[in-house]
């Protein structure tokens, strides 16, 4: 269910969000990832420490928790687009969740030092044996 402006806000501050994304409300979730998925399309941040695209996959779930996710529809497709490797979960690992397709894979464009830290942290994931 989708939260009013006022109940995300609650949330977001609630959650401990850094208090521009709180008072920017459920409109600067909305930008941040589309801001996101763009860099992502051109190339994310080749500089980048994984830290930093982990955060920017926080947005994309800040966005679930508000119940906002039709609102970005055209944007994930995009995103997902994007995506290789999208057996891997390497971000909330620790629950069992597959609607949230933002945090397995990793960008098929990855360059520089981002591309070592996703071979660190994502590619060196192995499937528990069954």
């Amino acid at each position: 269910m989708k939260m009013t402006e006022d109940q995300a806000r609650e949330y977001l501050r609630d959650r401990g969000c850094p208090k521009t994304v709180w008072e920017g409300g459920i409109d600067r979730l909305l930008s941040n990832w589309k801001k996101f998925v763009a860099e992502v399309e051109n190339g994310y941040c080749p500089s980048c420490l994984i830290e930093e695209y982990w955060n920017d996959l926080d947005t994309r779930e800040l966005i679930h928790d508000i119940g906002c996710g039709d609102e970005v529809k055209e944007w994930d497709e995009r995103f997902a687009v994007m995506l290789t490797a999208r057996h891997i979960k390497h971000w909330y690992t620790d629950r069992n969740s597959d609607y949230d397709f933002w945090n397995y894979g990793y960008p098929k464009n990855a360059t520089g030092f981002f591309y070592e830290e996703v071979k660190r942290y994502i590619l060196s994931i192995t499937e528990p044996s069954s």
